[in-house]
C-alpha cells in the first residue's frame, strides 16, 4: 500500500515546490538516522551519512517512479549510501546503543531484571562482530519492523535470501554469545 501523503509531497517536489521536501525529511529523518547510527561508530558520522542520504534523495527524486512505497526506495538509498560510506571512509561500526532499549516498550518494562541486562550486554558485544550489511538487515527487520519482502526490495535480495541471511545471522549471534558466556565463566 502506498502512502498518499508521501506521494503528494513527492509530486509537489517534482513540480518544483522544493519546500515540500522538508515534510519528507521531517517524516523520515529519525528513522534513517537511527538505522545509520546502528551501523556506524559515532553520532557525527551518522549525521553526515544521513545528510548525504537526503541530498541523494533530493537529487534523484525525479527518478522515483511512484509505483512502490517511497520508504522502500529511501531505505535502498540509505542502505547503499551507508555501506558505500563505510567502504570509502573505512568507518568502524557499532551495533546497539542505549537508545535501542527504548524501541521495544514491552522489553523495557522487564529490563529491571539483572539477568536480562547481562543478556543484552552479550548481544551487544556479539553484534559488534557482525559486518555492517548484517547489522543493517537486523536493524531493518527487528528494530524498524520491516517485512522480509521490503528488506528484499531495499537490499535487492530475494525474499528467500533475506530469510536465509537473517537465519544465519541469528545462528552466528547465538554462537558468539555462547563464546562470550564461556569466556566469562
Amino acid at each position: 500500500m502506498k502512502n498518499d501523503n508521501d506521494l503528494l509531497y513527492i509530486q509537489k517536489v517534482k513540480a518544483g515546490d522544493f519546500r515540500s521536501f522538508s515534510a519528507i525529511v521531517s517524516k523520515y529523518q529519525n528513522m534513517v538516522f537511527t538505522i545509520v547510527l546502528k551501523i556506524v561508530e559515532n553520532r557525527e558520522d551518522a549525521e553526515d551519512i544521513t545528510q548525504e542520504i537526503f541530498i541523494k534523495v533530493f537529487k534523484s527524486i525525479q527518478q522515483f517512479r511512484e509505483d512502490s512505497e517511497f520508504s522502500t526506495w529511501l531505505y535502498r538509498i540509505a542502505y547503499n549510501t551507508t555501506l558505500s560510506e563505510l567502504r570509502k571512509k573505512k568507518l568502524f561500526f557499532t551495533s546497539i546503543d542505549d537508545g535501542f532499549f527504548s524501541v521495544n516498550e514491552s522489553f523495557t518494562e522487564e529490563n529491571d531484571d539483572e539477568e536480562t541486562e547481562i543478556k543484552w550486554q552479550y548481544l551487544d558485544k556479539a553484534m559488534k562482530k557482525l559486518p555492517p550489511d548484517e547489522i543493517f538487515l537486523l536493524t531493518l527487520h527487528y528494530i524498524d519492523g520491516q517485512s522480509v519482502e521490503n528488506i528484499g526490495r531495499i537490499s535487492k535480495l530475494t525474499v528467500s535470501n533475506v530469510k536465509v541471511k537473517l537465519h544465519r545471522i541469528r545462528k552466528k549471534l547465538a554462537v558468539e554469545i555462547q563464546k562470550l558466556i564461556q569466556q566469562d565463566e
